[in-house]
């Protein structure tokens, strides 16, 4: 029996250089097969090129002034205790890497910290205005590598992208350039949150979205940048057809 594309899709994101035998001649069969696969081949060399990377430089001083600052009224107290892990592997980790080596005791936690080690970063990038934008079909081929798929209302806002570190295992970083300024969007496949829990830090809102596979974590300079995408991010972040 022929490999339908949601299946032939499927099977992209989780191996998408597979030699077997049925999915290459799906993949020869027709060109949207063969699009598809080539978008996915695409990205895996960028992503390889982007994981060859070394850490930002300016990483640890960003740190240094975060933990410096004086704590914001009403913020929550295990904060500074979290950037300070955050810190420590920083500087001790030497070649080791810090996405392999971390550990959250929250999402909450665990967003606040990818956020200072990665989100800074991410957002300079998309203000300098001299990262191209990603191809939508290479947006899904990323997207069908975590059994998921994303509304085109949603990839056309993408302006940075990246694959990220999550509490349980890896996930998705994006930066969406909207008529409101930048909003950070962590997509996380294989972590569960409650629904529309909010919090604070250093002047961001964030706010936890569960989603029909897996949840992400919305972060923005406030309410309303995180209020307004709640259902953009719900409605649009969706289990890819025959994914578990």
């Amino acid at each position: 029996m022929s490999m339908d594309f949601s299946e032939f899709s499927r099977r992209l994101g989780a191996e998408p250089r597979s030699r077997d035998a049925d999915f290459l001649r799906a993949r020869d069969a027709l060109p949207e097969f063969s699009e598809a696969a080539a978008a996915a081949e695409r990205f895996e060399d960028k992503l390889e090129r982007a994981l060859s990377l070394p850490e930002p430089p300016g990483l640890i001083d960003a740190l240094l002034g975060a933990a410096q600052a004086a704590p914001a009224p009403g913020r929550r107290n295990w904060w500074p205790a979290a950037l300070a892990a955050g810190l420590l592997l920083a500087l001790t980790a030497g070649g080791l890497s810090w996405r392999a080596s971390h550990h959250w005791d929250s999402v909450e936690e665990y967003v606040i910290d990818h956020y200072y080690h990665d989100g800074l970063t991410m957002l300079e990038e998309a203000r300098s205005g001299q990262v191209a934008p990603t191809a939508a079909a290479d947006l899904q081929a990323l997207f069908a590598r975590f059994g998921a798929q994303a509304a085109p209302a949603l990839t056309e806002l993408i302006g940075v992208v990246k694959v990220c570190v999550t509490p349980d295992g890896q996930g998705i970083h994006l930066v969406l350039n909207t008529e409101g300024g930048l909003v950070t969007v962590i997509y996380m496949p294989n972590t569960g949150v409650e629904d529309r829990e909010s919090f604070e830090f250093d002047g961001q809102q964030a706010q936890l979205v569960r989603l029909q596979h897996g949840s992400a974590a919305i972060v923005g300079a406030g309410p309303r940048g995180v209020a307004d995408f709640y259902a953009l991010v719900q409605d649009s972040i969706l289990p890819l057809p025959g994914s578990s």
